[in-house]
């Protein structure tokens, strides 16, 4: 593809910028509906599928090598759509060496979701802000958990508090899983969990946080007010 009609000139070099910042390879696996024709061609009739392959393989040649999108059919590979628990499409998952998922979106990460997606694949690069060390030094005080985060393409708060949870997850090794979930394309998910606004955050199920929270919050849940307090706010 590459056309780059999603992106200006200038957007587009923003995220060649971002791209060089990649530590390590990073392979994303995207799950849609996709089906090869006789001609080789995929036809995808989900519409955000179709947008998030856009996207993503964008930001793949624009990765100088660094990003690989792998994409897998729901309606060809119904095997490995099963092993990864795969039931909503578009879905963009973040694994590890050992094909253990950290990261789910369930989302297509356009308007205020692309720079929080972007800082995601930073993170799971390898690159570190300031205060991924505190959270490493706390995991032993924190039970394996899995955070849900609901999310719009329009939301203010949204691309200051993704990242926290991606990077939480990230640096946990998968002791943390994050799951991004846009509500716009997942309203039955949403309903389930009474989101009435967002970000709106669920962890293990039973804690909600409602609005945006800082790292030094999340530590606070996951530790259950255990945590040092040395670091954080250095």
């Amino acid at each position: 593809m590459g056309d780059y009609l999603l992106f200006s000139e200038n957007e587009m070099n923003n995220i060649k910028r971002e791209m060089a910042k990649l530590k390590e390879k990073v392979v994303l696996k995207l799950f849609t509906d996709f089906k090869t024709k006789e001609d080789g061609t995929k036809i995808r009739k989900c519409m955000a599928c179709e947008g998030t392959y856009e996207l993503l393989k964008t930001l793949e040649d624009l990765s100088n090598g660094k990003l690989i999108i792998e994409e897998i059919s729901t309606e060809e590979n119904e095997e490995e759509a099963k092993k990864f628990n795969v039931d909503k499409i578009p879905a963009i998952l973040f694994a590890d060496d050992n094909n253990e998922e950290i990261i789910r979106y369930l989302a297509h990460p356009i308007g205020s979701e692309f720079v929080p997606f972007l800082n995601s694949i930073q993170y799971f690069s390898g690159v570190r802000p300031y205060y991924a060390d505190q959270i490493i030094t706390h995991l032993k005080k924190i039970s394996k958990s899995k955070m849900k985060i609901f999310i719009t393409p329009t939301c203010p708060y949204c691309p200051a508090t993704v990242p926290v949870l991606t990077l939480f997850a990230i640096v946990s090794k998968g002791k943390i899983s994050a799951e991004i979930i846009d509500v716009n394309l997942n309203p039955d998910i949403g309903m389930k969990y009474q989101v009435q606004g967002v970000p709106h955050t669920v962890i293990n199920e039973k804690d909600h946080i409602y609005g945006m929270f800082t790292p030094q919050d999340l530590l606070d849940k996951l530790t259950k007010g255990e945590r040092d307090f040395g670091g954080m706010y250095a």
